[in-house]
């Protein structure tokens, strides 16, 4: 799918996409349908959730991230006293970096097209008004998208070496997935970004539902993909979470060292993880504290720490994201343990 940035309007009536408009027109209709049905399969089943907030989402089979913005509509009128519909603002993958910082910043613009939209749906405005602010919706994200990246100091990393790499080898490429869990405010994004991009966020920006990340690199005479499962820890987003365990060959379970709440909810995690795994199959992974730069805020020690690890069957390591120390040798160790595996 092209890069071009898109918006989508619809409805959803018993878990059923109705695509009430979309700019630019020239978007195709199968793409149209495809992304729709995507973003209601993460709500579906349950009638009662609609995610507050601005989540980011992958479509990965057109290369693409949605931002999905959902609210409902309350009143007797409505069959079941609850509608529920979603804006969808599509963009290229490279993209991402810039809503993860920002996420808040562009989930107001979204928040106030939807409290317009309500408003004149009330007064019964015709569809042609309503949709023109959807086209002012999106003309405003397009230009913020080019404001914000002009600003951003984010330098993503050159791609040629990993794709060189790739085409000059006769090794096959091994390819995991490597599901990250922990508490909310534990570094989880910022770990990854730590090792994919090189770069580390001060800001917190909560994961909204899953970001996906891959990186591509050679290790013992193997060419390694892992795709990294970023998966929001917020509790609003367990419907979502149980989707995406399955197919891990890795699971690391992330605690803050300066946190007593987040380490003692790592056996919760853990146990989430295993409940959804099919055939009661064995779990590999690794228990990483991370801020270990945050010496004198530490609480959890090391010896509870690999106590907690060796109850799980996990193997511990500490990293610091900010610094970035222990963060490489985790991926590779991880990448090795993999490749020895299987």
């Amino acid at each position: 799918m092209e890069s071009t940035n898109a918006i989508i309007y619809l409805d959803i009536d018993n878990d059923t996409p109705r695509i009430k408009f979309w700019y630019p027109f020239n978007l195709p209709e199968e793409h149209r349908n495809y992304i729709s049905e995507e973003c209601i399969s993460i709500i579906s089943g349950d009638t009662s959730f609609i995610p507050e907030v601005l989540l980011i989402f992958p479509i990965s089979a057109l290369k693409i991230k949605v931002l999905i913005k959902y609210f409902k509509r309350e009143g007797s009128a409505i069959r079941e006293g609850v509608s529920k519909s979603a804006i969808i603002f599509i963009f290229a993958e490279e993209e991402d970096q810039i809503y993860y910082r920002y996420m808040s910043y562009i989930d107001s613009y979204f928040s106030k097209t939807v409290s317009t939209l309500l408003t004149l749906e009330e007064k019964e405005t015709i569809d042609e008004v309503l949709n023109e602010e959807i086209v002012k919706l999106h003309m405003i994200l397009c230009n913020l998208t080019d404001y914000l990246s002009s600003k951003s100091e984010y330098v993503p990393e050159k791609a040629e070496p990993t794709k060189k790499i790739i085409l000059n080898s006769q090794v096959e490429k091994k390819k995991f997935k490597v599901v990250v869990l922990g508490d909310p405010q534990v570094g989880k994004t910022s770990t990854i970004l730590r090792y994919t991009d090189g770069v580390f966020i001060r800001a917190y920006i909560p994961t909204m539902g899953l970001n996906i990340t891959h990186k591509i690199f050679d290790i013992d005479t193997n060419i390694v993909e892992l795709v990294l499962w970023d998966i929001g820890g917020q509790t609003k987003f367990e419907t979502i979470r149980k989707k995406f365990y399955e197919g891990a060959s890795i699971i690391l379970v992330l605690f803050d060292l300066s946190s007593a709440m987040s380490f003692a909810n790592v056996p919760k995690w853990y146990q989430d993880t295993k409940n959804y795994m099919k055939n009661d199959q064995a779990l590999k992974g690794y228990l990483i504290g991370n801020k270990n730069d945050l010496v004198k805020k530490r609480i959890v020690s090391e010896s509870d720490a690999i106590k907690l690890a060796y109850t799980l069957d996990l193997e511990y390591i500490e990293i610091s994201a900010l610094t970035g120390y222990n963060v490489e040798k985790t991926f590779k160790s991880v990448a090795r343990k993999l490749v020895n595996f299987n």
